[in-house]
């Protein structure tokens, strides 16, 4: 026998509640990426005008037109409003540097690498305007370790030795105004890691 009018009418219901639900969280999940995108884009904004040690969570709210509980809501600090922002950059970067499968494929993916972040200059010469260093936006570890696995302690420090190198090497690129190619660079960073 088939079911009571009844018991078809709540399932119904119940269809129309989780509906309701899903939409409602699809509205949410939405505006939440609208406000980290009006947080990034105002964190950007300010860190052009300012140090980022001197940027409140109040100033960047209020520059995003957004509440506090709205920023809370997205974000625990300004630290990873930063990160945010970085990540896309980071991932590139990153993904040039995994191509480092062995010693012969060193010397095309840190050309890949440098040709990336003058690419993204305008967000990585933001990061180094505010003087972020590499471990906020690479909270595990050092650049290189997170994506060439040492086998050795003395790879360990041979990798710490070369990040440093890097870190080093970029703000000093930055700051020149991009004076050698990414192939230049690449060959000077080769040469100074190599005696």
């Amino acid at each position: 026998m088939g079911r009571s009018v009844k018991a078809e009418q709540k399932e119904g219901l119940l269809q129309t509640e989780l509906s309701k639900r899903e939409v409602l969280r699809l509205n949410n999940q939405k505006s939440n990426e609208l406000t980290r995108e009006c947080i990034d884009t105002a964190m950007i904004y300010l860190m052009s005008e300012k140090p980022y040690e001197s940027i409140s969570i109040s100033e960047l709210t209020k520059r995003a037109g957004v509440s506090r509980t709205a920023f809370y809501r997205n974000y625990a600090t300004k630290d990873d409003v930063l990160k945010e922002i970085g990540k896309s950059v980071i991932e590139s970067l990153s993904a040039q540097l995994s191509k480092v499968k062995s010693a012969d494929d060193v010397h095309g993916a840190l050309v890949g690498f440098f040709t990336k972040i003058k690419e993204q200059h305008a967000y990585v010469e933001l990061m180094v305007k505010a003087n972020v260093s590499m471990n906020l936006l690479f909270p595990s570890s050092h650049v290189l370790e997170n994506v060439v696995r040492t086998t050795s302690q003395k790879d360990h420090y041979r990798l710490i030795a070369v990040d440093s190198a890097l870190n080093g090497l970029v703000r000093e690129w930055i700051a020149n105004g991009y004076d050698l190619s990414p192939e230049e660079l690449a060959n000077v960073l080769e040469l100074g890691v190599s005696f």
